[in-house]
């Protein structure tokens, strides 16, 4: 590792980066608490990344799906705040492993064609993995909203495959970015299993 690119990485980010690297952190700690103000960090994270994705790195596409979070993140603040009827939290959910299944199986099929248009028309490293990993991040966002257990499991992959991803492109600041993602997320995953599964009424979708 270098850590003089590091060095030169941390030092390179902007007001608006850091920001959305910091908001982006708190969004996920807060979501392991169940507290619906994370949603509205992840919008300020998502903002600012989207906002840098056009005026800095002209990466219209990751504004896309940064703007898509953004609405998905208002939807997320609603769905948690409404909870449920009675002023109840919002219950812990699991669904059932063969939705799971249909998903992952359906995210790598449409991976193929649209890492291929990627691959031949942009620049664009680790293509397919890199697509399907979108197309995760976003079916794991629905869950979180749903506040579906499995969403950390989703997240402790993804988070720890984009570790590689990023370590491999000497990404250094974004590797430490996203261990520390995957870490929080497994955090998540043990405390939303202690606290609610089994004890708290955790409900099996059917």
């Amino acid at each position: 590792m270098d850590f003089s690119l590091l060095y030169d990485q941390i030092a390179g980010q902007d007001a608006f980066e850091w920001i959305g690297l910091i908001t982006g952190v708190i969004y996920v700690i807060l979501a392991t608490y169940e507290k619906p103000a994370c949603w509205i960090f992840g919008i300020i994270s998502s903002g600012c990344i989207a906002w840098k994705s056009i005026t800095d790195y002209h990466l219209m596409a990751d504004a896309g799906l940064q703007g898509f979070y953004i609405v998905i993140g208002v939807i997320g603040l609603r769905q948690w705040i409404k909870g449920q009827p009675g002023g109840l939290k919002k219950p812990v959910i699991i669904s059932p492993w063969k939705q799971h299944l249909m998903v992952i199986v359906g995210c790598g099929l449409l991976s193929w064609p649209v890492s291929w248009l990627l691959i031949t028309y942009t620049d664009a490293r680790y293509g397919y993995v890199d697509t399907l990993l979108t197309l995760l991040s976003v079916w794991a966002t629905i869950l979180l909203i749903r506040k579906d257990l499995h969403n950390w499991v989703y997240w402790i992959v993804i988070d720890t495959v984009y570790v590689f991803l990023y370590w491999r492109s000497e990404g250094y600041l974004f590797a430490l970015l996203f261990l520390i993602y995957a870490v929080i997320s497994v955090w998540g995953w043990r405390r939303w299993s202690r606290e609610n599964f089994g004890l708290l009424g955790v409900e099996r979708q059917q």
